[in-house]
């Protein structure tokens, strides 16, 4: 269990370092068809995506900006825009209430932005969910781990 933990708490901050460039573009380069595993898939824009990671997952607010399927690692990525304050402490909330916890926290002043990035890991003892939020960008990493 503790490795679980110390894997998710690297990939979160990994996944809150890359949140908090926000002036990377989105387009791809020429080179990025090289860099990306077989196994990762490029999945549809605006699309919550329906998989065996979502599957019992609530639907947060705002738009799907890009979301990824990475079979060899087992986990899928969705960035979500749009997403008030309000809107992650309530997506918070719910997933609370759908029974899971909060494993860690961590909070990021972004240097040279004038915001703090917020990282959350949690767990339902099926499924791991990485939530970064920046303002105006909401991300979520979702892992499902066998037991």
């Amino acid at each position: 269990m503790k490795k679980y933990i110390s894997v998710f708490a690297i990939m979160l901050m990994i996944f809150l370092a890359a949140c908090s460039n926000q002036n990377i573009s989105s387009a791809p380069t020429s080179n990025e068809s090289n860099t990306q595993s077989n196994s990762v898939t490029k999945l549809e824009e605006g699309v919550w995506p329906a998989n065996e990671y979502t599957e019992g997952l609530p639907v947060p607010p705002g738009t799907v900006a890009w979301a990824t399927l990475d079979t060899e690692h087992g986990n899928c990525s969705i960035n979500l825009t749009g997403v008030s304050e309000n809107d992650y402490n309530e997506y918070m909330e719910i997933l609370n209430q759908e029974g899971f916890s909060v494993i860690e926290n961590v909070s990021e002043e972004i240097e040279g932005e004038n915001y703090v990035s917020i990282g959350t890991l949690l767990s339902n003892e099926e499924k791991w969910i990485s939530i970064s939020y920046v303002p105006d960008s909401f991300g979520i990493y979702i892992s499902f781990v066998n037991n």
